[in-house]
């Protein structure tokens, strides 16, 4: 079997070590778990861009009909259609944090939907913003701003933002307070978590008296004698050792590879354009004295193992993804695969 050529790596390879190597890392329960009814809300309005050096919408029925309601809100009447490219129509869109105030300012992402060139250089006007209720929640205007775009990347002039420009009209009161109780939801479900946090809080708040509830929740009662801003920062600092998912990321486009500390790999034997990936039992890595074309570990490696002999043999990136789907697979790979 012909050796593979030595390439120069060309892709970023992220090990996370064992957390048993490195010490076991904690937590905080905020990082991983929320209060129930606490959460963002996301507004929307349409609006009118104005000021634009002739990259605005150019046939317009949509554009040419707001145009005109605006005028006449503001007393004038034009009866004749309005053929101008220094106008835009866009979406406008914000998210409100929990606990927002009137007056409390947000930042609003602007996008042209029509058929404008480039919103630069233009200015949003008033534009209410409603929530999923159909109610008005802020209003937003401004000049618009752009984002650098990344090193070789072409720079989108249809989509902008308007830092601030968004002011609340109405405040936002969320209900966490039930049957004199709240309930802190996981971001992502994991039993040995919930265990640890459920423990962690009856040994500081017995009268808490935390438990599994319907949905996934850890339904928490509200302890007597204890401020309740005191009570709920107590519990959102616990700290608890994370439950390790094994996981491997691909991203294709880029060829980054991140592959958490607790991937495993069974026996198996993966060959492709010359290049023998074989996992036997009992086996440690072995080397030959030039870069082969076979690179041997032992079932149960880790992924330090599968790096360095990968690394050994001058695997591509491309090799490497194909690699691990193929380990995937056949099922010896136990690790969740992900590839964007």
């Amino acid at each position: 079997m012909k050796a593979l050529k030595l390439l120069i790596p060309v892709f970023m390879m992220i090990a996370l070590s064992a957390p048993a190597a490195l010490g076991q890392a904690t937590v905080k329960v905020k990082d991983i778990a929320f209060i129930d009814g606490l959460k963002e809300n996301q507004v929307f309005g349409f609006g009118l861009v104005m000021g634009l050096q002739g990259t605005g919408d150019s046939q317009s029925v949509l554009t040419q009909s707001a145009l005109k309601n605006l005028l006449k809100n503001i007393g004038l009447q034009e009866d004749e259609n309005i053929k101008s490219k220094n106008t835009a129509a866009v979406l406008v869109t914000g998210k409100l944090e929990p606990f927002v105030r009137v007056g409390d300012k947000i930042t609003v992402t602007v996008s042209s939907i029509g058929d404008a060139k480039s919103l630069e250089g233009g200015v949003l006007v008033q534009s209410p913003l409603r929530g999923a209720d159909n109610a008005i929640y802020a209003a937003a205007q401004g000049s618009l701003s752009f984002d650098e775009p990344a090193r070789g990347r072409k720079s989108v002039k249809t989509a902008a933002r308007i830092v601030n420009g968004g002011i609340v009209e109405r405040e936002i009161e969320p209900e966490i307070i039930v049957e004199n109780g709240i309930s802190l939801v996981m971001k992502n479900w994991d039993f040995f978590e919930a265990d640890q946090i459920i423990k962690a809080i009856s040994g500081k708040y017995p009268d808490a008296k935390p438990d599994m509830a319907k949905g996934g929740k850890i339904r928490l009662s509200l302890p007597e004698n204890v401020a309740f801003a005191e009570f709920i920062s107590t519990v959102e600092n616990i700290e608890i050792t994370p439950g390790n998912r094994a996981r491997v990321l691909v991203n294709e486009k880029d060829g980054t590879i991140v592959m958490g500390g607790d991937v495993r790999i069974s026996e198996a034997v993966v060959s492709k354009d010359g290049v023998t990936i074989r996992v036997e039992k009992g086996k440690g890595t072995e080397k030959g004295p030039d870069k082969a074309s076979v690179a041997h570990f032992k079932a149960s490696s880790t992924v330090k193992d599968l790096v360095d002999s990968l690394n050994y043999i001058g695997a591509s990136t491309r090799d490497i993804i194909s690699i691990l789907k193929a380990l995937k697979d056949a099922g010896a790979l136990h690790a969740e695969l992900i590839v964007r």
